[in-house]
């Protein structure tokens, strides 16, 4: 009777598991459906404007790289959590090799993501890093030290070259600092708000970003404080301007992809303004309303997905996709693939096969925080 009865206890408490792990799928759907729909209305309404949709359209190539991004992070993070530090140093010195010839604005985002992720790694790297008392005394010691050495030497070796490509723009800067706080608090000091406050808080955030961007479009001119600013110069009035006016003659369905550059005086004869440098501008002026509305799907898809693993991993991530969506906002990285990549390798490493419960056995601070 005392088999049959831990037999049954045993069967109880993995059928309480599966069952506690099933609904976090529902999460990760939103995400997956939301690709879809975006990729889906980018097509129709290619179809029924006047404006054929390239395959090479950013609508369609963002949405791609972002998937092939979130792939690559959780493959990256079960390699590095592994020990080995080769993958992670390899897609570090291919990433800095393709941003670097990009325009500044680009890079700089690009390195923004990877502060973001060295960020990451420095959780893990951290953790795996607490007293053992397995492995205390025994042969594998020394290995495992010798490995934690060559991820933290990677670590540092990557976060030059986050610091070198953040330096180019003063948004970058700007937008980095946060992360950077967020990654303090959390690895450091292992504390930070609970997840549903940071979604609350991000979707805040990039709401702002874009009614502020609407604001100053909508201006007769361009504000004198902001004219000194490099990211936000007078330059991006006029395609604002033209953005929202075009808009304005298709509210709902919008223009059609690609129907912006023809539309302005300004876009059409200078190509280094040819997008709107917006990306809700851009969408709202040729995907209209439906657009921008599966758009705020797609970001806040993307805080929820990450949102499922442990609070100092969620934190970090969510504090790194509202920076791009905020980034976005007043430039045009929907046009550089490796901008996307590196977004998706974020979601992926946070997101990817997580769960609330994960690294708490060797962290107790985080029992019970979800």
């Amino acid at each position: 009777m005392r088999a049959n009865h831990s037999d049954v206890t045993q069967v109880a408490y993995r059928l309480s598991i599966a069952t506690a792990r099933r609904p976090r799928r529902c999460i990760e759907l939103p995400t997956e459906v939301g690709l879809i729909r975006w990729c889906l209305w980018a097509v129709v309404s290619g179809v029924t404007s006047k404006y054929v949709l390239d395959l090479t359209s950013p609508y369609l190539v963002a949405p791609a790289v972002l998937v092939l991004g979130i792939v690559a992070g959780g493959l990256l993070r079960r390699q590095w959590r592994r020990g080995k530090a080769r993958y992670f140093a390899i897609v570090g010195l291919v990433v800095t090799a393709i941003s670097l010839p990009l325009c500044a604005n680009a890079s700089a985002a690009v390195g923004g993501l990877f502060i973001a992720l060295i960020g990451l790694g420095m959780f893990d790297l951290r953790e795996a890093m607490q007293p053992n008392q397995s492995l205390a005394g025994s042969r594998w010691a020394p290995a495992a030290e010798d490995r934690a050495l060559r991820q933290a030497l990677v670590l540092a070796l990557m976060l030059c070259a986050g610091v070198l490509l953040v330096l180019d723009s003063q948004a970058a800067i700007a937008l980095t600092l946060p992360i950077a706080l967020v990654i303090a608090l959390t690895v450091w000091r292992q504390s930070g708000s609970p997840q549903w406050i940071a979604v609350l808080l991000g979707c805040l955030v990039a709401a702002g970003a874009g009614i502020a961007v609407i604001l100053l479009g909508s201006r007769e001119s361009w504000p004198a404080w902001l004219s000194a600013s490099e990211s936000l110069s007078s330059a991006r009035h006029t395609p604002w301007s033209d953005a929202l006016s075009l808009w304005a003659s298709a509210p709902i369905l919008g223009s059609g992809p690609g129907s912006f550059t023809p539309s302005s005086e300004l876009a059409s004869n200078t190509p280094s303004l040819a997008a709107v440098h917006s990306l809700p501008l851009q969408v709202g002026a040729e995907l209209g309303a439906v657009g921008v509305v599966l758009l705020a799907l797609l970001f806040v898809g993307g805080l929820l997905f990450v949102a499922r693993g442990s609070r100092p991993v969620a934190l970090i991530a969510m504090a790194a996709w509202t920076a791009l969506a905020v980034h976005s906002s007043m430039d045009h990285l929907e046009d550089f693939p490796i901008v996307g990549f590196m977004g998706g390798v974020i979601l992926g490493w946070s997101g990817l096969g997580a769960h609330s419960s994960e690294g708490y056995r060797r962290n107790a601070d985080f029992v019970g925080q979800g």
